[in-house]
Parts: C-alpha cells; structure tokens; sequence
C-alpha cells in the first residue's frame, strides 16, 4: 500500500500489521458486498452515516419532549423561562461533557454503530436507485469496512498527539485498534449471520411456493391412485366371490347334476343360486365336464 496516500478500505489491501486478522475481516465483508460495485459500496457507508445520524437525533428529540413533559430531573439545570424543549435542547448540546452522564438516550458515547444502525435500519424503506434491491446485511458488511478504514487510519495518524505522550504513542494506538477489531468482527459476524437468514429465508418461501403449485396435482395424483386402488380391491372381491361361486357351483354340479335332464336343465334352475346368469353357469358346467375328458 502506498504510505502517501491515505488508507482507502473499500479499494485498499488492510497490511497484516498490526493486527494480523484484520485482512480476513476485509475479505468477509467484501465477500458479502461480492455483487456489489465500488460507487454502490461507496453510497451504501453515505446512506448509513445518514441513518445514524438521524436515529440518534430522532432518539434525542424524543427523550427531550418525554423530560420537559414529565418536568424530568435533568430540567433542574436549567432556569425556570428555559425550561423548554429548546432550552434543553441547547443545554444537551452545549454542555455535553457536564451532564453526560443523565442522557438515558442511545448517542455516540452509550451506543456503538452496529447498535445505532440495527435499530435505524427497523421500518425503513432500503430502496435506493443507487444501492438497488439493498440488503439489510450488504449495510453490517459497508459498515464493517468502513470501521476497518478509520481504525487503520487512526492507527496511522500521530501528528496530533502531544510530544510529552509521543513516547507511549505505539501501545496506546495497538491498544486502540485492538479494540475497534473486536467492534469490526463483530460486525462482520453480524452481517454474515443476517445473509444466512435471508438465504434461508428465499429458501423456505421457494420451497413452500414451489409445495404450492405442486399440491393441487399431488391430491389429483392420490385421487386418481385412490379411485385406481378402489377398482382394483372391488375387482379382486368380484374375482374372490366368482371363483367361490363357481367352485361351489361345480361342486353342485358334480353330487346333484345327475339329478337334471341336462346341463341347460341343472343351469336354469341353479344360476340364481350362485349369482350369474344362467349361460354363465352353463358354460362353468360345460368347460368342467370337458376338463374330465
């Protein structure tokens, strides 16, 4: 990487050092933007400076409303006429370092960034002619490269810090970026875990749109078997009671037949008998003579 020119996360190679596991979480995030061209990349971390920045101004607001409404505890720093959202409003801007520590709303200092745009990204229309058919997970990867870009950037830059901490200045910054890879991991893990439940999201929806199609033919085809199999069962009992009914026929036959003028004669008085018609049992009667000759 070119040491004059300031470090560039979304075109840039991350160096090994300081941290060595910082370029494989650059080639995650990348992977998960893997569609996704440099200008789309470029307007997805614009969009999601904007959406932050609005939540938490959003979020300040509405905690300024709910105090002066409620006359909250924090309004004792302000004189009576100014006891206003206005008036509250330019206390919590002007003196933030004073009053800190009462701002039970989510902002910079209390909420981390992958927290802010959770939260900013709920109920929010994410298209954009610019970042078209955006994913809520593609922002958690833009986001991830985006924190891998100031904490090498912050890593590299020493020129403000005072001479007298010039000395501590390489432990303070590995602390530094020690510390923003376990936020950028995090976030990298996050937006790997949000595309996995989108695929298997399209998945199950495909599954069941496709189940959907195919029931209506899947109960044709059980009727069909259904019908098939009942034909069947009602063929194979006619078959079971003709051959019993011929069997005892016969056997009729063969004890009582001497008994009949013939075999027309032993036919038309015994057909209803068996259940057949009276040429049926004839022809029983004729073929079992014949396979006795």
């Amino acid at each position: 990487m070119d040491t004059d020119k300031e470090f560039d996360a979304f075109t840039d190679e991350v160096p090994f050092d300081p941290i060595y596991r910082l370029p494989g979480m650059q080639a995650r995030a990348r992977l998960v933007l893997a569609n996704r061209s440099e200008h789309e990349i470029r307007v997805a971390a614009s969009t999601i400076e904007w959406l932050t920045n609005e939540y938490f101004e959003k979020e300040k607001e509405s905690w300024i409303t709910h105090q002066v409404k409620t006359n909250g505890s924090i309004l004792r720093h302000l004189p009576e006429e100014d006891r206003t959202e206005y008036g509250l409003g330019t206390l919590v801007d002007q003196n933030p370092d004073i009053i800190s520590d009462e701002f039970d709303f989510p902002n910079e200092e209390n909420t981390t960034r992958l927290e802010a745009l959770e939260d900013s990204l709920k109920g929010v229309d994410l298209d954009d002619e610019n970042f078209p058919d955006a994913k809520p997970y593609e922002y958690f990867a833009v986001l991830a490269l985006v924190l891998i870009g100031e904490a090498i950037l912050s890593y590299q830059e020493d020129e403000w810090w005072p001479p007298v901490l010039k000395a501590d200045l390489p432990m303070v910054c590995l602390r530094s970026i020690a510390n923003d890879a376990v936020d950028i991991m995090e976030v990298i893990c996050r937006a790997e875990q949000r595309q996995d439940e989108y695929e298997m999201r399209k998945r199950i929806e495909a599954f069941l749109h496709d189940n959907e199609k195919r029931i209506p033919e899947q109960v044709e085809d059980l009727v069909r078997k259904k019908v098939s199999l009942a034909a069947s069962l009602a063929a194979n009992a006619r078959h079971k009671e003709t051959s019993e009914s011929r069997s005892a026929a016969l056997l009729c036959w063969d004890n009582t037949g001497s008994n009949f003028s013939s075999r027309t004669a032993f036919a038309r008085n015994k057909h209803r008998e068996y259940g057949v018609t009276e040429r049926t049992l004839y022809g029983w009667v004729t073929a079992h003579v014949r396979s006795k000759t």
